[in-house]
This record gives structure tokens, sequence and C-alpha cells, in this order.
């Protein structure tokens, strides 16, 4: 349950992080290029390119944190 709730943390961390970790700037040229330039075809894409990034940002973090609590139950049982 512990492992479950921690994954719901650090997913919903991810993506907040994510999303700030990008300027506005970059939000801006993206939205401004969506409403202006896009067809359907076009705004999925670039949807689907933000969801895909933010996948594997998202597992990285998991990942590490997982390395992390393994090495952290790894020095408990040494000592």
């Amino acid at each position: 349950m512990r492992v479950i709730k921690l994954l719901i943390f650090i997913f919903f961390l991810t993506f907040s992080v994510h999303a700030f970790g990008k300027s506005n700037e970059y939000y801006k040229q993206t939205l401004s290029h969506i409403l202006t330039q896009c067809d359907s075809g076009c705004q999925k894409k670039v949807f689907e390119q933000e969801v895909n990034q933010a996948f594997f940002v998202l597992m990285d973090a998991v990942l590490n944190q997982i390395r992390f609590e393994l090495s952290q139950q790894k020095k408990e049982k040494s000592w």
C-alpha cells in the first residue's frame, strides 16, 4: 500500500515539475503554433510528444526512487 501511495505521489510530482520545468516562452510558442499553424493531426502529434516525454520523465523518477529505497533497505539490513 505504501508503494502505491509513493508511486501516485511521484506521478503527480513529476507531471507538475515537468510542466514547470519548461519555460513559459516554450508553452507560449507551442500554444501559438498549435492555434495558428496546426491542423488536428499536428495538434495530436504535439500532444503525443508532450505526453511521451512526460511519461519517460515519470518512469525515470520512479526508477530512481525505487533504487534509492532498495539502497536504503540494503543499508538497514547491513546494520
